[in-house]
């Protein structure tokens, strides 16, 4: 269970963070969190990216769902949606989520699937991004400018998901 999710958003905000990673989500939708992601965004020029989802259905998840909020899904290293990954008009871009290697418990790595790992990835791109284009860019360009430079990737995938992967894969060469 996650606790105090929102609550490290603004925290985090609030501490100079300009690139959030949210790898967590939930069905419900609620005036608090867009209320979370407009200050994060509009007041402390933070750009939020969340998880999709796991649930392989044409779904909402928040805070993914928030606007505002990068919502990234899941690809396989063939830029084919990951079986697992929600889809939908709410979803930006999609970054690499199957059979990522990484960290776990007990000083070892393992290979882990989800939009989990999916949105850390896009986040990393933003931050270089920010970094690159420094305060010429604020929150929202970070991310137009990860979306609009994506790798389109709807003829690689079924018909069924064309137009609900967001703008394709990032592409952080093109950003």
């Amino acid at each position: 269970y996650l606790v105090a999710g929102y609550e490290g958003i603004t925290y985090a905000a609030d501490h100079g963070c300009k690139i959030i990673n949210c790898s967590w989500g939930g069905s419900f939708y609620s005036s608090l969190g867009q209320d979370v992601i407009d200050y994060a965004t509009i007041n402390k020029d933070a750009l939020v990216f969340a998880a999709a989802g796991n649930d392989g259905l044409l779904s909402d998840s928040y805070p993914a769902a928030y606007n505002y909020v990068i919502s990234v899904g899941s690809t396989t290293n063939n830029d084919v949606k990951s079986s697992f990954s929600n889809y939908g008009y709410t979803v930006d871009l999609c970054a690499p989520g199957s059979n990522i290697r990484s960290t776990y418990f007990n000083n070892t790595y393992s290979s882990l699937s989800g939009t989990s790992m999916a949105s850390p990835t896009a986040a990393g791109a933003g931050a270089i991004v920010k970094s690159f284009y420094g305060n010429t860019y604020n929150a929202l360009q970070v991310g137009e400018k990860l979306r609009v430079t994506c790798d389109n990737i709807d003829a690689l995938n079924s018909t069924m998901y064309r137009g609900l992967m967001g703008t394709g894969r990032v592409n952080l060469y093109h950003a």
